[in-house]
This record gives C-alpha cells, sequence and structure tokens, in this order.
C-alpha cells in the first residue's frame, strides 16, 4: 500500500529483522474502521522491544497508531498518518478490542506488564479519544507471562486472557463504562509453553489450548473450574519434520474455531462445533488444509457485527481456496456510481461473447446483490435496496474463466 513501509519502529525494525517495518508480535494488531467513516480504517500496533535476560526478553514498549484512508491511490488506499504513539510503557502484546454499548465506539484493551493494570483505549469518531487504566486483578508473573493471548467473549461480556505463568484471568467487561470486574483465576494445564484462547459463538465455552492439550470451560458452570473439560492431546501430527501443536486460535464467520501451529505447515486444527459441550465440539487436528503453509500467524478480529443486529457468525458460510485466471484491467468493467446509492450500473466496453455473473459481497463473504448479464449483453441495472452503508467488494466472472473484481462504497 503507499506510504505502508516502515510501520511500526522498534528494536524490530532498527535490529534489522525488519528492515521495511513490520510486526512479529503474534497478536499485535488489530484494525478498525473509523466510526461513522467508511473511507478511514486504523491500524492499532505493537513495537517489540528488549527487556533484561532473566527476567523478560521481548515486551512491547509503544502502542501506536496509523491511520489509512481507502478513498486515496484509485480505491487501493494509502497510510496517511503512521507511527502514532498512544502509550509509551512496558506492555504484554494481548491486544483484543470489543464494540462500545452505543454500537459504535471500541474499546481497545491491552495490560501492563508486570502489573495488574490494564490500558483501556476508548476509540471514537474523534478517533483514539481516552485513555484509561485500570487496576484489577493479580500482578502478572514475571518470567515471561506475555506470551498468551486475549479475547473479549462475543457477547461483549466476558474478557480472557491466558499465558503460561498466570493461567486463564477472566473478568466481567462493562461494555458501556469499559470497567473490568468479578476477577477470576482458572487453571487449565501449568506444564503448558504455546497458549491461547477462544470464546464459543455463543460466548457460552472457553476454549484454552495449552501446547499439548485442548480444554473446554463452560461460562454458565456455577464453579467454571470444575467445568473443565480435555478434549483432546496432540495426536503426533508434524510437517516438514516440525511437530504442529497447539497454538493461537480464531473464531471465524463460519462459526468455527480455527487453530494454528507453533511452526509454519499447511493446516489448521478446526473445532467444527464450538457451540457444543464437550467432545460434541469436534475438534478436528490439521482438519483443514491451505492452498500455502502459513507462517505461524492468524487474524486479530474483534466481533465486528456485535450491536449491528446480525448474528455473530453464519454457518451457511463454506471455506473454498483456490485461484483463476485473473482479466485484466479492472477497468474493463464499469460499476458506477461509486460512491453509489440506491442502484448501480454495471457495464462492459463490448457486449458479452458469454453469460457472466456481477454479485457483491460485505467483508465476511456474503453475496447481498446478483445480477446476470446474458450473452451479447452490454450493461445492466443492479438493485441496492437493503444494503446499509458501508464499503463492499464486487466480482464478476464467466464460464471462459475470466473474472473481474473492484469496491463499491454504498451512502444511505
Amino acid at each position: 500500500m503507499e506510504n505502508g513501509n516502515q510501520l511500526n519502529p522498534g528494536y524490530a525494525y532498527l535490529s534489522g529483522n525488519c528492515p521495511e517495518g513490520g510486526n512479529f508480535i503474534p497478536k499485535g494488531m488489530i484494525s478498525l474502521q473509523l466510526p461513522d467513516d467508511i473511507s478511514k480504517y486504523y491500524l492499532f500496533h505493537m513495537a517489540p522491544e528488549h527487556g533484561m535476560p532473566g527476567d523478560f526478553d521481548v515486551f512491547v514498549g509503544k502502542f501506536y497508531y496509523t491511520i489509512v484512508d481507502m478513498n486515496e491511490n484509485n480505491g487501493m488506499g494509502k497510510v496517511i498518518e503512521k507511527n502514532h504513539v498512544i502509550v509509551n510503557d512496558t506492555m504484554f502484546a494481548d491486544l483484543h478490542a470489543v464494540k462500545h454499548s452505543n454500537g459504535q465506539d471500541w474499546w481497545v484493551v491491552f495490560s501492563k506488564a508486570h502489573r495488574n493494570t490494564f490500558f483501556k483505549i476508548l476509540f471514537t469518531t474523534n478517533g483514539v479519544d481516552t485513555v484509561l487504566t485500570q487496576e484489577v486483578g493479580i500482578d502478572p508473573d514475571r518470567a515471561s507471562s506475555g506470551g498468551g493471548q486475549s479475547c473479549f467473549s462475543p457477547d461483549g461480556t466476558k474478557y480472557a486472557r491466558m499465558n503460561k505463568k498466570d493461567q486463564v484471568t477472566l473478568f466481567d467487561f462493562d461494555r458501556a463504562t469499559g470497567e473490568l470486574s468479578n476477577f477470576q483465576q482458572i487453571i487449565a494445564d501449568t506444564q503448558a509453553f504455546w497458549t491461547s484462547l477462544s470464546f464459543s459463538p455463543n460466548s457460552r465455552f472457553l476454549y484454552v489450548s495449552t501446547t499439548w492439550k485442548l480444554w473446554q470451560f463452560d461460562m454458565l458452570a456455577p464453579d467454571i473450574q470444575a467445568s473443565k473439560v480435555l478434549i483432546d492431546e496432540y495426536d503426533g501430527f508434524t510437517y516438514l519434520d516440525q511437530p504442529m501443536i497447539f497454538y493461537l486460535m480464531q473464531l471465524a464467520p463460519d462459526c468455527k474455531i480455527y487453530m494454528i501451529g507453533s511452526n509454519g505447515t499447511k493446516f489448521l486444527h478446526v473445532i467444527e462445533h464450538p457451540d457444543e459441550p464437550g467432545l460434541a465440539c469436534d475438534f478436528r487436528q490439521h482438519g483443514l488444509e491451505l492452498p500455502a503453509i502459513n507462517n505461524t500467524s492468524i487474524p486479530n478480529f474483534p466481533n465486528y457485527r456485535l450491536g449491528t443486529g446480525y448474528p455473530v457468525c453464519d454457518s451457511n458460510i463454506v471455506y473454498v481456496s483456490g485461484s483463476g485466471f485473473l482479466q485484466k484491467p479492472l477497468g474493463e468493467v464499469k460499476v458506477y456510481p461509486n460512491p453509489a446509492s440506491g442502484q448501480v450500473t454495471v457495464s462492459l466496453p463490448a457486449p458479452l461473447p458469454v453469460a457472466a455473473t456481477w454479485s457483491l459481497h460485505d467483508a465476511l463473504g456474503r453475496e447481498l446483490s446478483r445480477a446476470v448479464l446474458s450473452a451479447g449483453q452490454q450493461e445492466v441495472a443492479v438493485g441496492l435496496a437493503g444494503v446499509p452503508p458501508g464499503l463492499y467488494f464486487w466480482s464478476m466472472g464467466n464460464t471462459e474463466g475470466g473474472s473481474w473484481s473492484g469496491k463499491l462504497i454504498i451512502l444511505q
């Protein structure tokens, strides 16, 4: 992306590990659309630093934001501001976010290193509006307690953090005030090294991975600790002679939870039915083969749908992968006006030799509108009734392998 280099200055950048700027913190970034502005996105990101041997080797020294304007560079986007420091302190890389109770603003939450202090960033139409701190829970263990993961429940009522020393620290969360309360410590497996967690779509079950084991906890149980169920243990599977043990998890739009291994691999572990109790959740080790090697990374997505009226996920979504011929240039198919309201016109420079289908999708891949152009047709009007304002993606393909795609902004 234009002006997208040299992000995230810090140890990784200055040491030459990421000479163009970057981030090797697994869950150290999150992207949020600026409320009430469909063209601007804020990237919140963390810079790793060196620590003291025997205390903590790597920690987060700065928490930044960077702004992307998708109206720039012919709709391909441009970084218009970057590397603004929000917090300059010693922090852990357990970044996550949740919608404010007003359904528009966001809370971005992470913790201070070795103190029971949480930073809570209120992100509004003004951008970074307020930086709050709260002391709650226990002081984290000083011996490498920063290598875990944090997560909000999809309904926004729970916040959990997991690392190998402190195990699960669980809180209630008030989306109106940003307050954490009702602290509980839950023990999963003290022998773990790589750890992570994820809530089920219905927010009832918390899944915790501890390197070689996967556990489930019931948030509705009178005694959450006593509800612990062992779902599975690592089966010994390797890829390129590297063990695919359990690591970071992410709830996906298809209502499944995907988990990466701690080494580069072409497979993901999958919890097929995470809303089900115990072994009925149907955990499948290395259950999804990817088209390329994943190098120990997974998106850090909050529940963007919270407060929108849409369900947190849709089990009808089907994962697909593949490749096809991309017919260039993209300008051969015109979709106008853009931004649009009410309807758009899809126009080609010449009549189609074979039939083609044009469709509009949201960021989660759901089809919102479709039009079929017959052989010999050159133009078609497509209605947008019922499609809410926002940024969408259109695609068009024909039976001969031709494909086109682009973006469309829909106004009120």
